[in-house]
């Protein structure tokens, strides 16, 4: 990779003043002239790693310019009055003066990209390079394909997919496994960004999820009477032989904690958010529970002892995580041996607005992973039941019912419960709140 950054510092210390003096002769906005000169590049250098050899690099630095150059006016009437579809596009490897210092300085990046489009369909790569490197025009490529345009915008769609999934696979690989849930549809939750690092795009996940909590706190207990049935209270209490002397923690705090406080001596909630913990808190005041307390943290790295629950629940929070099966250990760890782990969540659906309506991470969660999880886990399963159907429309205004289901294991012999290493540790560390230690919140506080 050295040589090709090599090669490309020294053809822009040739060419870079005529690239910017070209865009600057056709643009008003200096600055946007200097960003579209490093466009092009940025796009020369992932072209010579990935192994092109160029006859003549002026040449094409300039064709690539031209190219550029009418991509920017098309944008620009695009904002002024509709425009087709494939007027609209944008590239995907819009970059700056900062993306390709980046890139030259770190090479590992470069690397990633490269084998990335290595690893494409022959098909894929030929049409990204001609549309994402070259920004040749739609009309040009489909001559060239023998295609029609509607068909080719269709087929750079979905490369363009393919692409952004195997690199942020790659991204992300020493911070999740290959065969966790989010693997599969990282790339509808993350924007394509060639130099943001994992760490970076994976806590912005749970930045978001921590803002929609915050800002959904107020009306919580409207969506929940509305969502769910009447009946789960009932069936909770039901659920297990409930005993004063008992701890209970509730994981993604709600509702819950009120459920619970006639039937145990002891209930902690723990949430990621602090205005639904103070919700929580208010309600829990008004209902005179002084039993129940309260810990800002994550599910992922939950902040108390291991074995010091006899219950730990969560609802509805499984699709709200990055790592389902870090959250599912970290419920193994807390609760006593002979314990029990209780959870309900909604089944996998095909609504793929959700992560927008209800900040979801996930389109529900799969039912089967969850018990073959736990039972790794030496949770063993005592009861699997539905648990009644969300109702979405009354609160969003757009209709949709999602069947949940309810699961209850026990905690077998406690082997290793200490923290796993590994991706799930640095997956923990990443998520960890920035503001150090969680802060506990007692009622009436």
């Amino acid at each position: 990779m050295d040589s090709h950054t090599n090669a490309v510092e020294e053809l822009y210390a040739l060419y870079h003043q005529d690239i910017v003096r070209f865009f600057a002769e056709h643009l008003v906005d200096r600055e946007a002239a200097w960003d579209l000169c490093h466009e092009v590049f940025v796009r020369l250098l992932i072209t010579l790693a990935s192994g092109t050899q160029l006859r003549s690099p002026q040449r094409w630095l300039l064709r690539v310019a031209k190219n550029l150059l009418i991509d920017t006016y098309r944008h620009q009437k695009a904002a002024e009055a509709p425009l087709p579809l494939e007027s609209q596009e944008l590239a995907m490897l819009v970059s700056d003066a900062s993306t390709f210092k980046i890139l030259l300085e770190h090479t590992e990046m470069l690397q990633i990209i490269v084998e990335t489009f290595h690893a494409l369909p022959a098909k894929d790569q030929r049409l990204l390079f001609w549309r994402e490197i070259e920004r040749l025009p739609l009309q040009e490529i489909a001559l060239r394909t023998g295609t029609t345009e509607p068909v080719l915008s269709t087929q750079l769609w979905r490369a363009r997919k393919h692409l952004q999934k195997e690199y942020l696979q790659r991204r992300v690989k020493d911070w999740l496994s290959a065969d966790e849930e989010i693997i599969g549809h990282l790339d509808e939750l993350l924007r394509f960004d060639l130099t943001a690092s994992p760490e970076e795009q994976l806590q912005s996940l749970e930045t978001r999820e921590r803002t929609y909590f915050e800002h959904i706190a107020p009306t919580w207990d409207a969506y929940v009477a509305s969502a769910y049935e009447a009946d789960l209270q009932e069936r909770l209490t039901r659920l297990l032989p409930w005993k004063q002397d008992m701890t209970v923690l509730d994981v993604g705090t709600g509702y819950r904690a009120g459920m619970m406080a006639p039937l145990v001596g002891n209930i902690i909630g723990v949430d990621c958010a602090p205005a639904m913990l103070a919700r929580a808190a208010e309600k829990m005041a008004q209902a005179d529970y002084r039993h129940v307390s309260f810990k800002e943290g994550l599910a992922e790295e939950l902040p108390l002892a291991s074995g010091s629950v006899d219950v730990a629940m969560c609802h509805m929070l499984l699709h709200h995580v990055v790592s389902p099966r870090t959250v599912l250990a970290e419920l193994r760890r807390v609760v006593r041996s002979g314990g029990y782990v209780l959870i309900i969540d909604a089944h996998t659906h095909k609504q793929h607005w959700t992560p927008e309506a209800f900040g979801d991470l996930h389109y529900g969660t799969d039912l089967k992973k969850v018990r073959k999880h736990l039972s790794a886990l030496q949770v063993h399963t005592l009861l699997v039941e539905d648990a009644g159907i969300s109702h979405s429309g009354n609160f969003i205004g757009r209709a949709a019912d999602f069947t949940n289901f309810l699961l209850l294991g026990q905690v077998g012999e406690r082997g290793n419960t200490d923290r796993a290493h590994g991706r799930q540790s640095s997956l923990a560390a990443l998520v960890r709140p920035r503001n150090g230690e969680a802060r506990d919140t007692e009622v009436g506080e």
